[in-house]
């Protein structure tokens, strides 16, 4: 599992996950509706796409994950992770970067508690993995977006909120030997300093919020180029 995989500790991938259908679709909207948002500035696109793109993949998985209590409750929690996102991605944008900031805490608050549930009530699944990787991504796409339309940072920015699915096209349409990458300390550590960074940056939008934010930016992207060797070059 690439970078994005150290998000949560809420689910375990058995073995090297490789991008289902449904995933490389995702990836590939994300980015068409990235550049559509780009291009109006705002950032409702992204938002209206991922409740579209996500509530098929709820629909059409349904069977893996509301056919136990177990696996129902920890996948609702990361649902409305989901839902708090896409809601502040149509509706927040602009507003007090602080009332971000809260939000963005919230978000990952509640990761900690689906991941908790998950291994309370043993309803650890591979369908929870993807969907609370999925998420974790597009919070950081939706906070990238954010900081980048209040015209605190450049559209450098959003690097951190792209790679996920640029890896996720690359491994898919030229296959790597190796797959995704297993996560690792790494990539817990390169999320946590971007989490980070991009909550400095939403609450001083000075140059300690800008170098806090590149510095995370920095870290993620160092990940994913691991990502991509061991993929390529490494893994079997």
């Amino acid at each position: 599992m690439l970078a994005w995989a150290a998000m949560s500790d809420q689910h375990v991938l058995d073995g090297p996950a490789r991008p289902e259908a449904w995933t490389r679709a995702h990836a590939a909207a994300m980015l068409a509706s990235t550049v559509w948002a780009l291009g109006i500035e705002r950032s409702w696109p992204v938002g209206v796409t991922a409740l579209i793109s996500f509530a098929m993949l709820l629909a059409r998985s349904r069977a893996e994950w509301a056919f136990e209590r177990r696996t129902i409750v920890p996948n609702l929690v990361t649902a409305l992770r989901l839902l708090v996102i896409v809601t502040a991605c149509i509706f927040v944008t602009g507003k007090p970067g602080a009332l971000w900031a809260v939000l963005v805490i919230g978000v990952f608050a509640l990761d900690f508690l689906d991941g908790w549930l998950a291994r309370r009530v043993n309803g650890v699944t591979a369908f929870g993995a993807r969907l609370d990787m999925e998420t974790d991504a597009l919070v950081v796409l939706v906070v990238d977006l954010e900081l980048w339309m209040r015209g605190q940072l450049g559209v450098w920015i959003l690097t951190s909120g792209l790679l996920r699915y640029v890896y996720v096209l690359s491994v898919a349409l030229l296959p790597a030997r190796g797959g995704e990458v297993p996560r690792s300390r790494l990539g817990r550590n390169a999320f946590g300093t971007l989490v980070l960074g991009l909550c400095v940056a939403l609450v001083s939008p000075t140059p300690v919020g800008t170098t806090a934010a590149a510095i995370g930016s920095a870290a993620v992207t160092f990940s994913f180029v691991r990502s991509f060797y061991w993929s390529y070059f490494v893994g079997v």
